[in-house]
């Protein structure tokens, strides 16, 4: 296996990742908005679990214009890796770590003027900053009322510059949501021109997350941050953009510890962790919910070995979990077992653990832990 530098762990519980695949993707996505419109590549949450400075070269390489994180640790391992591309920091830290967000070459987020303030007085020398607006997600961002201020406070520090503004759309679907959609839509187009009206050069804008880029064209702006649809994962709804997509989650896979034949049951058969039978033959895998997998899985849900398919049994416990191998009764401990991927001529594909692990495509990603291995296949960002 080819091992990203730093990652020793000896468990026999690993997941397979194909930045190439995410290359692909951003590919795909630069086909359908052109080059006039900046692509910020959202790697949040490590790269929604795939690992944040592999993937980052992988964007690079896709011809991303820049990289998105929601966490100033995953932008300092991608610069870590090498890659030189801007940074958009969402909201993520404090002023106190400015030395760190200038020595890494960082943009962080303001959304209030006492940020303005505080980033300059802790900043050296003159930095860029991002400026957020609130269309009604009422988290990060300048409330329509405090938006001029905030970049006009931006305009007149002489150690801040405007690297652009930003939003992120509250989208809900089905018709309910459409309304709401444009009523946010409007605010923050009156705002832009109002600010514009009013002197303030506004140099880049961007709003659109994986949704919106699929669902609206119209709304790509300036540029573009979407997450989840450069991991593979297309988001619900109509799409006026498809997209083919391949999963940058290649496979999910761990080995079986041990393998044994029940013997014996308790009399009360509720007693039993979970429906066992005299003469069942189970096996026992080193991974669990505390790796990312759900706490409980839906009926039919199944993992692979040697090919074959065979059913997993609740519950799952933190980092154990068990098989049904009766049917495999040459199964034997040291087997691969694949639970997300290709072994032989089966597969278990995203769209059927979405179903059968209870967990849509972004939220299995996201829940994926740091301490999993990741194999990128030899080829990190080709």
């Amino acid at each position: 296996m080819s091992i990203a530098p730093g990652e020793t762990s000896l468990r026999p519980t690993w997941l397979e990742i194909d930045p190439g695949a995410f290359r692909h993707n951003l590919e795909r996505l630069r086909d359908a908005v052109g080059r006039q419109v900046a692509i910020y590549a959202c790697l949040k949450r490590n790269a929604y679990g795939c690992g944040a400075g592999p993937i980052a070269r992988a964007a690079v390489a896709g011809g991303a214009d820049g990289l998105a994180v929601g966490n100033i640790d995953d932008a300092i391992s991608i610069r870590r890796a090498g890659v030189t591309a801007p940074v958009m920091l969402y909201p993520t830290c404090l002023p106190e770590v400015a030395t760190a967000v200038a020595e890494f070459d960082l943009t962080p987020t303001v959304s209030t003027p006492a940020e303005v303030e505080s980033w300059a007085t802790a900043f050296d020398g003159r930095r860029p900053v991002f400026a957020k607006f609130d269309v009604g997600l009422m988290r990060g961002g300048a409330q329509p009322s405090e938006f001029g201020a905030l970049l006009a406070r931006i305009a007149a520090n002489p150690k801040l510059s405007l690297a652009g503004i930003y939003t992120h759309f509250h989208t809900y679907g089905g018709p309910e949501g459409a309304g709401y959609l444009e009523w946010q839509v409007a605010r923050l187009r009156e705002a832009v021109a109002a600010a514009q009206e009013s002197g303030a050069d506004i140099p880049f804008v961007m709003g659109s997350n994986s949704a919106l880029v699929v669902q609206r064209p119209d709304l790509d702006l300036s540029g573009v941050d979407p997450g989840r649809l450069l991991y593979g994962v297309t988001p619900a709804g109509p799409l006026e953009r498809k997209l083919q997509l391949r999963p940058a989650l290649a496979a999910f896979r761990s080995r079986i510890l041990f393998a044994k034949t029940i013997t014996s049951v308790p009399d009360d058969e509720r007693l039993s962790p979970f429906p066992a039978r005299i003469g069942m033959r189970i096996g026992v895998l080193p991974v669990g919910w505390g790796d990312g997998l759900p706490r409980r899985f839906r009926d039919g849900a199944r993992a692979l070995v040697q090919g074959r398919p065979v059913p997993i049994l609740n519950p799952v416990h933190l980092e154990h979990l068990r098989l049904d191998l009766s049917a495999h009764p040459e199964a034997v401990p040291g087997d691969e077992v694949t639970l997300i991927g290709r072994q032989g001529t089966d597969a278990i594909t995203l769209e059927e653990v979405e179903a059968a692990w209870g967990l849509d495509g972004l939220s299995l990603l996201a829940g994926l832990r740091d301490h999993l291995r990741r194999d990128y296949g030899g080829a990190e960002a080709t």
